[in-house]
């Protein structure tokens, strides 16, 4: 009896202090982003139409260079939150995906991070739309007009 409850203790104490191997998860993300469509073009307006599945919210004219149509959101409990947006001048038009969770891929919380808040910046230019990459300070050309 005593050399099965030495035993049982024996294996206990090495369950206990072997290492359990832990998967590598990235950081949290910000649990609040700022998503910004800005007119970037030279000489037109830019009408911008964003939504989700739960919310639109509208159409706005960006009528002047650095005019700045702006929102925040906060990504639901489930990190299924989607926006995606529709910007229009005259003689083109794109549709795109303006914000969405990630949770293994880190592609776009790495470009919308700004310091501890998520702050994501569309720029439509005249010839295409850019995504502000904060970490490498510089605009990247994301989606080419139609």
């Amino acid at each position: 009896m005593i050399k099965n409850i030495v035993v049982f203790f024996l294996f206990t104490v090495a369950l206990v202090g072997a290492e359990v191997p832990r998967v590598a998860l990235p950081p949290p993300g910000p649990s609040r982003y700022y998503i910004h469509v800005v007119n970037g073009l030279s000489k037109l307006g830019l009408l911008v139409h964003c939504q989700s599945k739960d919310d639109d919210l509208g159409y706005h004219r960006l009528l002047n260079h650095g005019d700045d149509y702006q929102w925040n959101i906060k990504v639901n409990f489930w990190g299924t939150t989607l926006y995606w947006c529709k910007l229009e001048t005259p003689h083109a038009s794109v549709s795109f995906e303006s914000f969405w969770p990630e949770t293994q891929h880190l592609w776009l919380r790495d470009r919308c991070k700004h310091g501890t808040v998520g702050t994501c910046i569309w720029t439509a230019k005249d010839d295409g739309i850019y995504l502000r990459n904060f970490l490498a300070n510089v605009d990247e050309l994301i989606h080419k007009w139609i």
